[in-house]
Formats: structure tokens, sequence, C-alpha cells
């Protein structure tokens, strides 16, 4: 709720405040006295636009500051980290080159915040305001919420229907990757099997051949060296080598003079044990020699298989063990593959389900959508004609939009569908006879925008909209009955929300439980402009300038008075 507006150095009005009540409040003041700026300061202060022509003759800035109370946008405050307090105080100062600062709670913020704000606690309706229920977002949260209980209900059904359909298509989305990859991946694990399997790899083949291969190039060489070594060891008995006939000479000699000296039988002894060193060493090189190769072939044979792994290996992962690795993982992998189709087929036909669920929901909603749009329709209409547009056509058009990632539609083709269902929702509006329903925005001028907010609201609960309307222009050209009937629609609005209404009309001004003036005074040529809360005498008087003009005979005084009691305007006397 709106408890106060300050105002200083903007236009006629150089340090002003407007203190407002619930229910119902009525601004009255004459042409030109500043009512026009009340609102625009409004409006600036909750981020509308910044024009430099509103700051005061002769100032450097202005200053506008609204102070809320209850039905505050937590979430929003939070988000802008904004302390929470009993009041919400949002301002706005503007210099004369254009320039503004936005505080909410005495923090700077940014005025898109603002702007943000204002939109969730109060709205303007009147000549160049842009009206909430422009917006199809509006339009169709209206529409849901005359239906009552029974069609929330079913809202609430389609939407938690569709939100899982989301979920469900972002998890298909990422499995259909998914398996798109792995159907790739099967792919190539199928052709690196296919090469590695026949390459019938085994860890350590690499350096196995590499030893052999550099045997194999020198073998030659090896040969010639066992051989030697051979021959000096023993050759083909220990008796046909150099060591070995001289070793056998003399241990032939110490076998004669055998126990004649134990250390010389110890060192025959060592001897012998190394004529037996000697003949093992010569059998050795003779199973060497004839197990060395000595064959071109086979060399070729090695190089060239090396060449194989070396290949392989720099294709898979630079070595041996690597290439091992993918082809063992490609086999695992070649036997489990399958599973994401699995999964995907599975989540294809719960999608498939769901969304015939999902047409089902919609469907009824559409069905109860039409159904009270009828009667939300009629009421419209019924008081619009109250209110001094005798043919005006109020209509709601109900409709699906074509799209082919949407659902089954009534038709079977598939439509456009979110968590509010599948239909789209368009106010229209034939203001006179021979018009054409046009949409809202398209077909109506401020006043008669004004007027079928009201006429809206007035069928709403607080559900719907903010919790402050405001309401200009809406009594433009009105009287007599029909000034009568939206004094009345205004006092239904203001028993779910506070109402204020700028008017020149004295039964509606007379119906509220707060009345503001906006008087201008000058002094020499210094023109200001007050608002004030008027008491009951002064609401008489006010109500009677309203009713007879300038000039206030005791007959306006006594109809004002009259009128003051039989709508039963409250006030604070």
């Amino acid at each position: 709720m709106l408890l106060e507006l300050r105002i200083e150095n903007l236009a006629v009005m150089e340090r002003a405040s407007a203190t407002f009540g619930p229910g119902l409040n009525a601004v009255t003041g004459e042409t030109g006295a500043g009512k026009s700026v009340l609102l625009a300061a409004l409006a600036l202060a909750l981020g509308g636009r910044s024009d430099p022509a509103l700051v005061r003759a002769g100032s450097e800035r202005g200053l506008a500051t609204a102070v809320f109370s209850d039905g505050m946008p937590l979430d929003l405050l939070t988000g802008l980290g904004v302390a929470q307090d009993d009041v919400l105080v949002v301002s706005r100062e503007l210099v004369g080159t254009g320039r503004s600062t936005a505080r909410i709670n005495a923090g700077v913020v940014p005025a898109t915040a603002v702007r943000e704000l204002g939109e969730r606690l109060l709205e303007i309706h009147g000549q160049g305001s842009s009206s909430r229920w422009l917006r199809e977002s509006e339009q169709r949260a209206g529409l849901d919420e005359y239906g009552g209980e029974p069609l929330c209900a079913v809202q609430e059904e389609v939407a938690a229907s569709y939100d899982r359909r989301q979920a469900l298509l972002t998890a298909l989305g990422r499995l259909r990757g998914l398996r798109d990859v792995e159907g790739q991946e099967l792919e190539r694990a199928e052709l690196d099997l296919d090469e590695l399997g026949k390459a019938a790899l085994r860890i350590g083949e690499d350096d196995e051949l590499r030893t052999e291969r550099i045997r194999l190039a020198n073998s030659s060489r090896l040969r010639a060296a066992a051989e030697q070594l051979r021959h000096a060891v023993g050759g083909d008995s220990l008796g046909d080598a150099e060591v070995g006939q001289q070793l056998a000479q003399a241990l032939q000699a110490a076998r004669q003079v055998q126990g004649i000296d134990q250390e010389l039988d110890a060192a025959a002894a060592q001897a012998q044990e190394i004529a037996v060193v000697l003949q093992e060493l010569s059998l050795q090189m003779g199973s060497y020699l004839d197990h060395l190769p000595d064959d071109g072939a086979r060399l070729a044979e090695v190089e060239e298989r090396l060449a194989v792994l070396e290949r392989l290996a720099r294709r898979h992962g630079g070595s041996l063990a690597a290439a091992i690795r993918r082809r063992d993982g490609a086999a695992a992998m070649l036997g489990e593959r399958g599973g994401l189709a699995a999964e995907v087929s599975a989540l294809e036909t719960e999608l498939e389900r769901l969304e015939k669920v999902l047409s089902t929901a919609c469907s009824t909603l559409s069905s109860l959508r039409t159904e009270v749009a009828q009667g939300f329709q009629a009421a419209v209409t019924s008081d619009l004609r109250r209110m001094l547009m005798p043919h005006a056509i109020f209509s709601i058009r109900i409709w699906q939009r074509p799209s082919e990632e949407g659902v089954r539609g009534p038709d079977g083709a598939r439509v456009e569908c979110s968590r509010h269902g599948w239909d789209r929702i368009a106010f229209e509006l034939a203001p006179n006879v021979g018009d054409q329903p046009r949409a809202l925005g398209d077909s109506a001028s401020g006043g008669e925008v004004a007027r079928v907010a009201l006429a809206l609201l007035a069928h709403l609960s607080h559900r719907s909209g903010v919790g402050t309307v405001v309401f200009d222009e809406v009594d433009q050209g009105l009287g007599g009955e029909a000034a009568n009937r939206v004094g009345e629609l205004l006092l239904s609005v203001a028993e779910r929300r506070q109402v204020i209404c700028v008017t020149h009309l004295a039964p509606i001004a007379a119906r509220a439980q707060t009345h503001l003036k906006v008087a201008k005074s000058e002094v020499g040529a210094v023109v200001c402009s007050q608002v004030s809360i008027l008491d009951r005498d002064q609401r008489i008087e006010e109500l009677a300038r309203l009713l007879a003009g300038e000039a206030t005979p005791l007959a306006a005084r006594a109809h004002a008075a009259e009128l003051l009691t039989s709508v039963g305007g409250g006030g604070p006397w």
C-alpha cells in the first residue's frame, strides 16, 4: 500500500506531501493545480521516464519519494540486497540534464530495478501509461482467476505435467546426444578392434623384438667372440684348449705328489674346481653357438613386426600398452552396445505417454477457459455500458499457435504449449457500433483502457494485479448514472486493494475513504501547489465546487453534504 508521496522541486510543486489511506482515495483539484504532477512524480519515483522538463524552474534537481507498506516483494528486495524494514522507501532524484539516481531504502540501485519493483507494487491507468492489462500474461492470469478454484486446479495440473515434460525432454536430448556420440564411438571401436585384434598384441612384445633385432644384426660378431672364448677355455674337450691343456698337465703332476703336502693338495683341489668350471663354460659356449641365430630372413621378420607394432602404438595412444588398452576397451564397449539406445527408447515411450496426459489437461483447461470467458466478457461488457460506453463489446479471444515443438492440439496438429497450457489469450474491445473487436491496446483510448481495467478489477480478487491501483481519466466525459457506476466499481475494487483515483466528479470523490485536494497558490510571481487531506467540512466545500463550479451556493453545499452522507464516504473526522 502507498502510504505517502513526497515531492521536491518538480514542476509547480516546490515541497509537497500526499498521505494516502487504505481503500478508495480520491484526488481532486482545479485544472492546472498539479494533479498531473502528482502522478508524474509517482511514476518518476517508480522508474518512469526521467524528463528533465519536470524539474522545477530555477532548481538544479527534483526529488520524488514514495513510501510503501504491506505486500512488499521480498524476493526482489532480497535479490537487490535491500535491507528489509517495516516500510519501503523508493526515491528518484532528477537533475536538469536528465540524469537520475534511484534509491531503495537509501541504497542506490539501477533505475531498471526500481522499474521492476514499481510494477510489482503499483499500476497506473491513464493517458500515456501502459496498462498491465495490455499484456497477454496478465490477461490470461485474470481470466484464470475469474474461473476460480476449478480452473486454477486444472492450470496447476497442466503446469506440473508441462514441467515433467520439459525435464523429460532435457534428459532425452542429453541421452540422444550421448547415443549419437556412442554410435560414432562404436563405429570407431569396431574399426579399432578389427585392426588391433588381428595384430594379436601382447605386453612386452616390442621390447623382446628389439632385443632380438640387436642380436640378429650382430650375430656374426657374437659368434666369433663366443667361438674364441670356447676355444680358449676348452675347445671340444678340456685338453684341446691352451688353458685347459696346461691345467690338465699341472693337475697330472699334482696327483703324483698327492698326500705329501696338504697345502699343495688344497691348491690342486682348487685347480680341479677351476677345471670343472672351464669345462662347464666350454659347454655353455657350445650351446650358445648352437642356438645363436644367423638368419637374415628372421631379421626381416622382426623388423617388419616391429614396424607394425610401432605404427599401431602411434595410432592408438603412443605405446604398445596403450594400444592394448584401446583394444580391450573397444571389445568391452562393443560387448555392452545398445544400452543408451534402450534408455532413449524407454524415455521416448514415457514422453509419448506424458504428452497425451498434457494434451488432455490442456484440452480440459481450454474448455474451462472458453466457458469462463463467456461470463467474464459479459460481465465486463455490462459494466462498460454503464460507464458511458453504451455500445461497447468486450470479448476474449482464445486460440492456439502451431508449433512443431509443441504438443498435439485439438485437431491433432502440434501447437505451442507452456506451463499455462496451449491457449493464447487476447482481450479485445469494440468501443462503438460497427467496430470490429481489436486488441485492447489497438482499439481503446487511455480513458477507455482505464474503464476496462476498472471493470476487470471489479470482478477479480487481490491475487490478480498489484496492491495499489491508480486511475486517471477513468471518469472522462462521464456524468449522472455513469459517474455513480464508476464510483461503485471503484469502491468494489477498493475492498480488495488500495485505489487512488484522480477525478473531477463529485459522485466519485464522495465515495472515497480518503479525499486529497491539490491546490495552487501564488506568492508574487511564484506559483506553488500543495496537497492536503480534507476533513468533512472541507470535503463538502470541495464537492460543492465540483458540483457547481467556482460559485458555491448554499444549494450546492447542501447537495454536497447530502451526497457525502448518502454514498457513505469516509474521512478523518
